[in-house]
């Protein structure tokens, strides 16, 4: 038995990963890169191995740089079953529906710009065959993947129905037992339960994203937020944050609400641009029994939506997206996409970069190439939708907001999981790596691989 590495290597996007047991393969992830265009239509569009060769797909979470290609997956001949827990499957059905819709939008505009005849990766048409090839399952159940494996999801604690994934493998008499971290959430955000833990395994495959930061605890995130969004207002400024549907926009609905009530900042609207986001907000009124005890004491078990305010405005259509480009006194707009890549938030950085009153938060970890990156990174002019744009507005950034573990999270993950033959870090950047695996190493976990694009090891 062994395992390649299809993606997210060295970087924190595109996470696909193959294992191949009794001549078997499964399919851990099935994630949409995000970076370069020219790079992203090439990963994207080509696999680096025949879709029809996978027997069965195993998903962390919803998020797309982990779920985004599998319409392509089936497109191109996949048949087998996708396991994820029930609530991801829920998810995807709508996250994949979104990417669909973006990526047709997207192609038609840059057609009728350029002249050229571009065609999407996929379209709706081609989201119904993947969502029917996703099959739900509970937390702390073992189940039967394939005839010799055997899968084990706990709460990772990251989004909503994110799994902790463990694999017990035989062939031929031996055993073996691989982890796989998807994405680790952290302890004590708002909402959502906290991380499980894996153990007894012998092989893991864990993030990375952070490896190299530490976070701020919530109530000094709370603050550095409400102190971001006052500075805006007092220069009569707009603040523009973009953020993934799925999960980080419930999250600063739920902060800002919080903030709100408690009059840290002033009650001017906010207005979450994002179809996307509403439906996903919808989904988790459907599973309260994974949210954690402190959003059922104060909302749940009052019958409050903690995703709904007086001033709070969800906006669906085209047309009323496009009137928040009007607007002129000071509010708050939270759009997709996270990495600025995709979606309405281009159109909201092209109308208000340009405005030294407004403000910019960034909330996520942005990859390598993308236009979120550019913006992290400092740049005084970046290229929107053709467009030249310059950068005048303030342009801060909270990682202590993020859904993803830290540097302290993941070495207590991994401590708590060892002793490991191997230890096999994705989903992060070289120098994050390189540091989470030279403290690891003062630990005397050392035994770590940091794979190339198309690395196999043996299990």
């Amino acid at each position: 038995m062994h395992i390649q590495f299809h993606g997210a290597c060295k970087t924190v996007t595109g996470s696909q990963h193959v294992i191949t047991v009794n001549d078997k393969k499964i399919l851990l992830e099935c994630g949409f890169y995000q970076g370069r265009r020219a790079d992203t239509e090439r990963v994207n569009r080509n696999f680096p191995f025949d879709p029809k060769s996978i027997d069965v797909c195993v998903l962390s979470h919803a998020h797309i740089d982990h779920c985004g290609n599998i319409p392509n997956l089936v497109k191109q001949g996949f048949k087998g079953k996708i396991y994820c827990t029930h609530a991801t499957k829920s998810l995807v059905a709508v996250m994949l529906e979104d990417s669909a819709r973006i990526q047709v939008y997207d192609i038609q505009y840059l057609n009728r710009k350029s002249g050229q005849k571009l065609e999407a990766i996929y379209t709706p048409d081609d989201v119904a065959p993947a969502v029917a090839a996703l099959e739900g399952k509970k937390y702390n159940e073992w189940f039967q993947v394939m005839p010799g494996v055997r899968a084990y999801l706990q709460d990772a604690g990251h989004v909503l129905g994110s799994a902790l994934v463990t694999l017990e493998l035989e062939e031929n008499g031996n055993k073996k037992k691989l982890g796989f971290t998807g994405d680790l959430g952290r302890k004590f955000l708002p909402i959502l339960r906290d991380p499980g833990q894996i153990t007894d395994v012998d092989y893991l495959i864990s993030e990375s994203t952070y490896g190299d930061r530490l976070h701020d605890d919530a109530m000094t995130s709370y603050k550095s937020l409400a102190d971001a969004i006052n500075k805006a207002y007092d220069r009569g400024g707009k603040v523009i944050i973009p953020s993934f549907a799925l999960e980080r926009a419930q999250e600063l609905i739920y902060i800002i609400h919080e903030l709100i009530n408690t009059k840290r900042i002033p009650n001017h609207f906010v207005y979450i641009d994002s179809p996307l986001t509403v439906k996903v907000s919808e989904v988790f009124t459907d599973y309260p029994d994974l949210v954690d005890k402190e959003t059922r004491e104060a909302f749940l078990s009052k019958n409050k939506d903690p995703f709904i305010f007086s001033k709070l405005r969800m906006i669906e259509s085209a047309e009323d997206s496009k009137k928040l480009n009007t607007i002129q006194d000071p509010c708050i707009i939270i759009s997709a996409s996270g990495m600025c890549e995709f979606g309405r938030i281009r159109h909201h950085l092209r109308n208000n970069l340009g405005d030294s009153r407004n403000t910019v938060i960034i909330v996520g970890f942005m990859a390598e190439h993308t236009l979120g990156r550019r913006l992290v990174e400092g740049a005084k002019q970046v290229n929107i939708l053709n467009q030249k744009i310059q950068v005048k507005s303030d342009i801060v950034i909270l990682n202590s907001l993020s859904a993803h573990a830290d540097q302290k999270d993941l070495i207590e993950f991994i401590r708590h999981a060892s002793p490991l033959k191997k230890l096999f870090f994705v989903h992060g950047e070289e120098k994050g790596i390189n540091t989470l695996a030279s403290k690891l190493a003062k630990e005397h976990i050392d035994k770590i691989h940091i794979p190339e694009l198309g690395d196999q090891f043996m299990l």
